[in-house]
């Protein structure tokens, strides 16, 4: 579960920010963790199940061959969920690092970057996602914030 202390202790942010983001981020974590592992198993199943081949006396073996992702995509999706589940489940912890000399923690950029990606993974068939819209929401004031913070740095 994260804190309002746990988003504030990397980086500038206030209070209210800090806490709004925490309560968003506890109500929509546990579906993008359901739905980025229901992917991952998916594509899991489909390797599998080498679900690239396709039968060639089948009726509608081009339309079908047409449609269906090759082994190396399917493999591709399911290498790029896991590092997003993992990155949502470093976030979550507080243990998030953004590249290896900084310190582990919870920073509004970084979960910004990996909610936009989670949202680019799913599809209207996915449920409980307008808690993870209202976190994008709540991340993208904050992250607009941060980078109004930044401009006025460098002027």
């Amino acid at each position: 579960m994260t804190t309002a202390a746990t988003i504030r202790s990397y980086g500038r942010i206030d209070d209210t920010t800090a806490a709004r983001i925490a309560d968003r981020w506890n109500t929509a974590y546990p579906t993008m963790r359901t739905i980025a592992t229901a992917r991952i198993n998916g594509y899991r199943r489909q390797i599998e199940d080498r679900a690239w081949e396709i039968d060639p006396t089948h009726p509608h073996a081009e339309v079908l061959r047409a449609y269906t992702p090759t082994e190396a995509q399917l493999r591709h999706r399911l290498k790029n969920t896991e590092t997003l589940r993992l990155k949502l489940g470093q976030l979550d912890r507080g243990t998030h690092r953004a590249c290896t000399q900084s310190p582990g923690g919870f920073t509004v950029l970084a979960a910004y970057t990996a909610v936009r990606a989670f949202l680019s993974h799913t599809s209207v068939n996915d449920h409980g996602l307008a808690a993870v819209y209202e976190l994008a929401a709540v991340l993208a004031d904050a992250a607009e914030a941060r980078h109004r913070e930044l401009a006025q740095q460098t002027a």
